[in-house]
C-alpha cells in the first residue's frame, strides 16, 4: 500500500500515477480537495497527519511506501519522525526545500524530493523502486529458506554424499524452451549466485531452432534434460516464463514449487513467490530489472541472451510491448556482444531445412491474393516449418502463410502474418488446438486414419484438402480454386 500525506498539486500529480502501481490512501486535513473525487479509486482519510489516531485510521503500518508531500516543511519533518518510528521498514519519501537541506537530517529517511515539474515522475520512479525492493527481499528470503532446508536435510543425511543431494533450488523451464526462458533462467540463476544459493537449470522437450540452439552453444548455457534428473536432490523449484502446469515438462510438487516469474496471463499454479507482469512484453526484461535492482552489471554472455530474449518475444518491440521491455533492452545493448548476438540470429542452415524451403516455394498455393498455403511432405526436423513460414511471407504480395508437413504420425503446422487484421494464434488454436502470439502460431494434429494411406500422392491431397478447408472455415474464406503458383 502507497500512504500519501498532503494532497496539493504535487501529492495529486503522485496519486494519478502512483494509483496504477498499488492501492493508494491519501491523508489530508483539508476536506475540501477530496470533493471533486468522481470515483473511489482510492482511499483516503482527513486530518492532521501528525496526530496518532489519524495514521492509524490511514493504516500507516501497512504501507510499504510512504510520501510525506505537504507544503508545511515543518509538519513534515514532524510525520517524518513520527511515521519512521510507526513503521520503520517503509520507504519514506519527503518533500524537501532547498533553501533548508538540512531539514531532515538525523531522520531515517529514503529520498527527499523537489517540488519541481519533474518531482512526481521521481516519486513515481521510487515507488517502483521500493516495491521492486520489496520483491527482491521476499525472494531472497524464499532462497534463503531453500538453502536452510538444504542445509539441514543434508546435514540430517551423514551417511550419503553430496552427490545425492544436488542443490536447494531447480530452475525450471517451460517444455522446448525459448531464448526468453533460456535467458530469464541465467538470469535466475546469477541472482541466487549471488546470494549464494546453489541452484540448476531444467527444461523439458527439447531445444528446437537453428537459433536456439546457436544461443545455447555460443553462451555456454548449461541446461539439464528434465528426464536425466532425479527430482529429489532439489529442495525447491523456481519457474521461469511460465505460470501454467500445462506448458512444464512435469507435475510439480505444491510444497516444492517456490518461486514463479513470469508474463503470460495464464496462471494455473502458485507459489511461495509469484512475480506474473502481463504488460510486460518478456520475462527477460522483469530479470534485467531484478539485475539492476540488485546492482548486479550482467556478463557478456548473460546481457547478450537477455538482449536477444527481449527482441525475440517482443518480435523486435512489434509486438506488446512495453516502456520497461524499451528501457530494458537499451541498458543491455551497451553491455552485449553485437558479434556473438548476429551468430545467434543467423545460425547455419542445415540441409534438410534448406530442401524444406525449397518445397514451402515448389508447392505454395495462393488463396485470395495475399494467403500461401504449403504441403511440405514428410521431414525429420520440425524447427524447418516456421523458417519457411517467415521466408514465404517475404513474397511479394503475401501477407500470411500455413506450411504443414507430416512427422512422427502427426501433422505440424506453422503459420505466420503480418496482417494486423489476422490473429493466427487464435486462428490455429480455434482450428487445430494450437497457439501462439498474433502474428506467429503454431499446431499439431494427430494423422488418425490418413496413416494407413500409403500413396504419396494421395496422402498428399487428403491432408492438404483437410488442412486447407479447417483453415478457411476458421478464418470464414469461402472455398475456391487457388490461384496458382505465382
Amino acid at each position: 500500500m502507497i500512504l500519501v500525506i498532503g494532497y496539493g498539486s504535487l501529492g495529486r500529480k503522485v496519486v494519478n500515477n502512483a494509483k496504477n502501481i498499488d492501492k493508494v490512501t491519501v491523508i489530508d486535513k483539508n476536506e475540501a480537495v477530496f470533493e471533486s473525487l468522481e470515483n473511489g479509486d482510492f482511499n483516503y482519510v482527513i486530518g492532521d497527519a501528525s496526530e496518532l489516531d489519524v495514521l492509524e485510521r490511514a493504516k500507516v503500518k501497512e504501507a510499504d511506501t510512504l510520501l510525506v508531500l505537504t507544503n508545511d516543511y515543518e509538519l513534515n519533518r514532524k510525520i517524518v519522525e513520527i511515521t519512521s518510528e510507526l513503521n520503520s521498514k517503509a520507504y519514506i519519501i519527503a518533500r524537501g526545500i532547498i533553501k533548508y537541506p538540512e531539514l531532515y537530517n538525523g531522520l531515517d529517511i529514503n529520498k527527499i524530493i523537489y517540488p519541481l515539474e519533474s518531482a512526481a515522475k521521481d516519486a513515481v520512479n521510487e515507488i517502483e523502486k521500493s516495491k521492486l525492493r520489496r520483491k527482491l527481499a521476499e525472494l531472497k528470503e524464499v532462497a534463503n529458506k531453500a538453502k536452510k532446508s538444504f542445509n539441514e536435510h543434508y546435514s540430517e543425511k551423514e551417511d550419503e554424499t553430496q552427490e545425492n543431494h544436488k542443490a536447494p533450488f531447480l530452475i525450471l523451464m517451460h517444455r522446448n524452451p525459448d531464448p526468453d526462458a533460456m535467458a530469464s533462467a541465467m538470469a535466475l540463476k546469477t541472482i541466487f549466485d549471488k546470494w549464494g544459493v546453489n541452484s540448476e537449470i531444467a527444461y523439458g522437450g527439447k531445444i528446437g531452432y537453428d537459433e536456439n540452439k546457436a544461443m545455447v552453444n555460443l553462451l555456454s548455457i548449461k541446461l539439464n534434460q528434465i528426464d536425466e534428473i532425479n527430482l529429489s536432490r532439489y529442495c525447491s523449484i523456481a519457474v521461469v516464463d511460465s505460470s501454467s502446469a500445462k506448458t512444464l515438462p512435469i507435475d510439480i510438487e505444491g510444497s516444492k514449487l517456490a518461486v514463479i516469474i513470469d508474463h503470460h496471463n495464464d496462471s494455473d499454479i502458485v507459489a511461495k513467490y509469484m512475480d506474473i507482469m502481463p504488460e510486460i512484453g518478456a520475462t527477460a526484461t522483469i530479470l534485467t530489472n531484478y539485475l539492476l535492482g540488485l546492482d548486479i552489471t550482467p556478463n557478456r554472455d548473460l546481457a547478450t541472451a537477455l538482449y536477444y530474449a527481449i527482441t525475440s518475444d517482443t518480435n523486435y518491440f512489434k509486438r506488446k510491448t512495453s516502456k520497461k521491455d524499451f528501457e530494458a533492452a537499451s541498458y543491455l545493448q551497451g553491455l552485449m556482444d553485437p558479434k556473438v548476438l548476429e551468430m545467434i540470429e543467423n545460425p547455419d542452415m542445415d540441409t534438410e531445412t534448406m530442401e524444406i524451403l525449397g518445397k514451402a516455394i515448389m508447392n505454395r498455393k495462393i488463396i485470395k491474393g495475399n494467403l500461401a498455403l504449403s504441403y511440405v511432405g514428410t521431414l525429420k526436423n520440425r524447427d524447418a516449418l516456421p523458417r519457411a513460414a517467415e521466408f514465404l511471407l517475404k513474397m511479394e504480395g503475401i501477407s500470411t502463410t500455413y506450411i504443414f508437413g507430416i512427422a512422427e504420425n502427426e501433422i505440424h503446422i506453422s503459420s505466420r502474418t503480418k496482417d494486423l487484421r489476422v490473429d493466427v494464434g487464435n486462428i490455429m488454436k480455434t482450428a487445430f488446438g494450437g497457439g501462439g502470439h498474433q502474428s506467429s502460431a503454431a499446431a499439431s494434429v494427430e494423422l488418425g486414419i490418413f496413416q494407413s494411406v500409403s500413396d504419396k500422392q494421395s496422402l498428399r491431397k487428403l491432408v492438404e484438402e483437410a488442412i486447407q478447408a479447417k483453415i478457411f472455415e476458421t478464418m470464414g474464406i469461402e472455398e475456391e480454386e487457388p490461384a496458382g503458383q505465382d
